[in-house]
């Protein structure tokens, strides 16, 4: 059984793992390149200075570690890095990290890993017992092909104010999640700012609606339910909605699914026409920008196809003339960087490194097929926070002895999910949709699924139609901590008009004034 364990990463999934490879007896390290931990939140890092999360913090949370109520509800990325140093100080985890350690390569042994760390322009080694790897799927910048960073390209990673792009002619190509908001943003001060786009896409506010079959509210809300708006994660993943969708064919889910969005965003091709999703574009994917549509409505900000740039003389062909910009913004995404694993290893997991949608195969997205004492956490396209914790738990707990292995003909049809996932056309926005089901398969390998009859009354209700948050996986089972998640809930409850799962409470006044906030 595995009694020591290294962990390459200490950003959210490393810290995660981390916790809980202590909390389950293990002899733990965590190695982290930079020279402090906190990943991607943390500079270097790849959080500009005016960003605010896109989900709410009871998703951008772990279950046992709440975020101090002073917190917005949708939180700067300084307060997200404050959090994570909060909770790797509350449990005693910054002795076990080391930063400015490099895990240059991850070679097995019999049995074990031998580790190969630069420090201090020097390799150490390492020999350990088993292997997690958390250094995310947000490791290297992804540049167009025939594109390199430098004069007067760069990616989105560099991005952190607007004002030096005052006066520019600036191109951002990309038009999903952080090319939105960046274009939005440069736009207020630039001479002129254009966002390439290579197709439609819905934007959404972070508070949208709730859905009707949220039935947990109070049965005479009426009209409060209709204009009730909530944000985007507290809306979507309920269990009771999945279940439902889960129900229906592709094309009905696909039509449902267009239909609620254009009720979100309306008729975009009166914004602009290349914002048109038409009625049989079922997959278009959504991304969540306040900012985008309002940006695009004043005319600060243009739209334009991507093929009609030539990034290598930053020229865009409009109406038979060209015009010139001053810098092109990549925005076109990320990779994992598993450079330091053998290549046995990378053969395993099956890695294509220019796969940005399912870039490695494993079963349950944490173990892999042939290779004992190595898991994965957060190594998903996906950004919730309770995901990474639960497969940091069920890893942790596995690699300790205390869970078994996974069942060998289990983890062969996981992994053939997955290369399904990989396989699918068209592409998926998320390999990974249904979020509540990715929770629970997990939470039942851990054995910290919430009892969802919980006696017929409010929590009961709650648990089955309302958002699935990190918080439920502390109910009950290993490392349980009900006093912490029934206290979350019951605040999330309020925003639903409820109190304590009861009937009354705050509902959209107690929302807009933690907006405030």
């Amino acid at each position: 059984m595995a009694r020591r364990v290294a962990i390459i990463g200490a950003g959210p999934a490393g810290l995660a793992a981390l916790k809980s490879a202590r909390e389950e007896g293990l002899e733990a390290v965590a190695f982290e390149a930079k020279d402090r931990p906190g990943g991607l939140w943390t500079e270097p890092g790849l959080v500009w200075n005016s960003l605010r999360t896109n989900l709410s913090r009871y998703s951008c949370v772990f279950s046992d570690h709440p975020h101090d109520r002073t917190t917005p509800l949708f939180p700067e990325g300084r307060r997200v890095a404050a959090y994570l140093a909060g909770y790797a100080a509350r449990f005693g985890l910054d002795e076990a990290i080391r930063p400015g350690h490099r895990v240059m390569a991850v070679i097995p042994r019999t049995p074990g890993f031998r580790l190969m760390v630069e420090a201090d322009g020097r390799i150490e080694t390492h020999d350990t017992d088993a292997v997690i790897v958390a250094s995310g799927v947000f490791a290297e910048a992804l540049m167009p092909q025939g594109l390199t960073i430098g004069g007067a390209v760069m990616h989105a990673a560099a991005y952190r104010d607007p004002a030096v792009f005052a006066g520019k002619r600036v191109a951002v190509l990309g038009s999903a999640f952080s090319g939105a908001d960046i274009a939005a943003e440069i736009a207020g001060v630039a001479e002129r700012t254009v966002m390439l786009m290579r197709r439609p896409a819905w934007y959404v506010p972070r508070a949208v609606p709730v859905l009707p079959e949220a039935g947990f509210m109070p049965a005479d809300a009426g009209d409060d339910r209709i204009r009730l708006r909530l944000p985007m994660d507290l809306v979507i993943n309920s269990r009771a909605r999945a279940q439902r969708l889960a129900a229906l064919d592709g094309a009905t889910a696909g039509r449902e699914r267009w239909s609620w969005l254009y009720g979100i965003a309306g008729d975009q091709r009166r914004l602009h026409p290349l914002l048109d999703v038409p009625e049989d574009d079922l997959a278009a994917p959504m991304v969540i920008s306040d900012a985008l549509p309002a940006a695009v409505r004043s005319g600060r900000l243009e739209l334009a196809r991507a093929v009609d740039f030539d990034p290598a003389r930053l020229t865009l062909q409009e109406g038979g003339r060209e015009s010139r910009f001053d810098v092109l913004i990549c925005a076109t995404g990320y990779r994992p960087s598993l450079a330091m694993l053998a290549p046995g290893i990378l053969e395993a997991i099956g890695y294509d490194p220019h796969d940005r949608l399912q870039p490695v195969l494993l079963g349950h997205c944490v173990f892999p097929e042939g290779v004992p004492d190595l898991a994965f956490v957060g190594m998903y396209r996906g950004p919730y926070f309770g995901v990474m914790e639960l497969q940091a738990r069920w890893a942790a707990a596995v690699l300790a002895g205390k869970l078994p292995r996974p069942d060998p003909l289990d983890l062969e049809r996981a992994v053939a999910a997955e290369r399904t996932i990989r396989d699918v056309r068209p592409r998926p926005q998320f390999p990974h949709a249904d979020y509540p089901a990715m929770c629970d398969a997990l939470a039942e390998k851990l054995g910290v699924m919430p009892d969802l009859l919980h006696d017929g009354t409010g929590l009961g209700r709650f648990l089955w139609h309302g958002p699935v948050l990190p918080a439920q996986y502390r109910l009950s089972g290993r490392h349980a901590r009900p006093d912490i998640a029934l206290g979350t809930l019951a605040e999330v409850a309020v925003l639903f008009g409820q109190d304590a799962f009861g009937q009354g409470g705050l509902g959209q006044e107690g929302f807009s004034q933690q907006q405030e906030d």
